[in-house]
């Protein structure tokens, strides 16, 4: 009884330690609430919320609401056949793709003076020589710090308008950061990567009306992500990004819950993080024996 008591306690203690020599990481949620504030491109549709029912049921509380939205409203995914006839729509994005390392490509400092600023070449240089080679299978984010604007349309835009963004001579309105073609087309040719993303609405910047980085995109079959959330909060690499729309059978897009988790390393599909979970709950139930046992 004693060695079997012994064996227990060490088993415990083995498995509380392997959960404290990994860090779960910093969670950092980058989505925008749905709410009558969220954000949507010039043309296409809001949300919004209706409540069905909101109080006592009988002897229960309940609770239910109708959601009506845009594909492309808030924080969402462009599924690559969003502008590209024949490429994957929301559903068939390989889950594989929803997880990888999470890259920071930082152009504030010149979108603060220039509201056309776009990642270029040289800001992926610069990146990569300072922190090395973008990984395969990387979610690239430009930030631009233009989530500070968010939900002022008029500021978030650079117009209040919400019917079209162009004018009567097909002229853009609008004027936010985005990725330029070449940097597009060089990331598409020289890296492995499955996503984009930007803290603006649209992967392109504002004064584009060919949408030509998003088709370079596409082209490949890298989903986008915009409208994403506190990219302040994330760090230049050392993170996991975690990408997850609804699954629509043939979506152009959808709403997507984006997080990074900071030093969350993922080996062969599996997260550290998810394996420290399973640790812990097994650290406990080691306990929960020990306590029938004796």
């Amino acid at each position: 009884m004693y060695y079997t008591r012994s064996m227990i306690v060490c088993l415990t203690l083995h498995a509380l330690h392997a959960v404290c020599e990994h860090d779960n990481g910093d969670i950092i949620d980058l989505t925008y609430t749905f709410d009558e504030n969220t954000l949507f491109f010039p043309g296409h549709e809001g949300f919004v919320q209706e409540i069905l029912h909101r109080g006592t049921y009988g002897p229960l509380w309940f609770e239910s609401n109708r959601i009506e939205t845009g594909e492309h409203t808030g924080t969402h995914m462009d599924a690559p056949a969003h502008l590209r006839e024949g490429q994957l729509r929301i559903e068939a994005v390989p889950a594989s793709h929803l997880v990888g390392p999470g890259v920071k490509v930082d152009i504030s400092s010149k979108a603060s003076m220039d509201p056309d600023a776009q990642v270029e070449i040289n800001d992926i240089m610069a990146w990569e020589e300072e922190n090395g080679r973008i990984p395969d299978g990387a979610i690239v984010m430009m930030f631009s710090g233009w989530g500070k604007f968010y939900p002022n349309r008029t500021a978030y835009f650079g117009s209040d308008r919400n019917d079209s963004y162009t004018d009567e001579n097909d002229v853009s309105l609008l004027n936010f950061p985005g990725f330029s073609t070449p940097a597009a087309e060089w990331l598409v040719e020289n890296r492995n990567i499955v996503g984009v993303g930007v803290d603006t609405s649209s992967l392109d910047f504002g004064q584009s009306t060919n949408f030509s980085s998003h088709v370079v995109f596409f082209e490949q079959n890298i989903f986008g992500l915009e409208n994403v959330a506190n990219l302040d909060k994330m760090p230049t690499t050392g993170s996991t990004i975690y990408a997850l729309p609804m699954k629509i059978k043939d979506g152009s897009g959808a709403p997507v819950r984006i997080i990074a988790i900071v030093n969350d390393d993922v080996i062969n599909g599996v997260s550290a993080t998810a394996s420290n979970y399973f640790l812990t709950f097994i650290a406990f139930f080691i306990v929960f024996v020990y306590k029938i046992l004796f």
